[in-house]
């Protein structure tokens, strides 16, 4: 029963540290640290490739590829209500943070301005804040962390947790490097998505155990 409360306060510490940033945002409070902040890094140098690597995982192709993997996975192995998880996890958390850069509207820092899938441009503003790299993301290693701690082989649940780990923290913060975000906008992404899958979590956990993958 406690674990579950915890899930729960996780989700409303991090709701609420992330309205705190937005209405820092919306009001302007951020801008001086992001400019310092995007200042700082402007020069990446041979950083600059490694980034471009990091944002290509998350881009919405790479996440669309794996989480398809994922969901043909769980359904293979009959994990019916894992896969309807991850199903309302993902596709809420793209709405999510959808209907979050419509409400804020926020411009992008560099020239980027359009949705791009699939190396075509749509006729669509893309909006700053929140971050949809870090968002889509984050939200997948969360859940790839979840399903592989009860692995029988621990070693591989601790691989994988450090990979994604890595992965988190890489992926927003090309998008800064990249000059296409705002600190701002990756913090508060990343708040917002540990929000997203812990509430999901407390509502759907009571009904499933994680799987035990061989």
């Amino acid at each position: 029963m406690w674990i579950k409360y915890r899930y729960l306060i996780i989700n409303l510490i991090c709701l609420i540290s992330f309205i705190t940033i937005a209405e820092l945002v919306r009001w302007g409070h951020t801008f001086s640290i992001d400019l310092f902040i995007r200042e700082l890094i402007q020069d990446a140098g041979l950083f600059l490739g490694f980034m471009k690597v990091m944002t290509e995982i998350g881009s919405s192709e790479s996440i669309l590829l794996l989480t398809t993997l994922l969901l043909v996975l769980l359904w293979l192995k009959s994990e019916s209500t894992l896969f309807w998880f991850f199903s309302f996890l993902s596709v809420g958390g793209v709405l999510l943070n959808l209907g979050l850069k419509l409400f804020y509207q926020r411009e992008r820092p560099g020239e980027e301005r359009e949705i791009e899938v699939f190396g075509s441009s749509l006729d669509l503003i893309s909006y700053s804040f929140p971050s949809g790299h870090t968002m889509r993301s984050v939200i997948l290693l969360l859940f790839v962390i979840y399903i592989t701690k009860s692995l029988t082989k621990r070693w591989i649940a601790k691989v994988v947790f450090i990979i994604s780990i890595f992965l988190i923290i890489s992926i927003p913060l090309s998008r800064v490097v990249l000059d296409v975000h705002y600190t701002s906008d990756i913090v508060a992404a990343i708040l917002i998505s540990i929000s997203w899958f812990y509430g999901c979590l407390f509502l759907f956990e009571k009904k499933f155990s994680p799987m035990k993958l061989r």
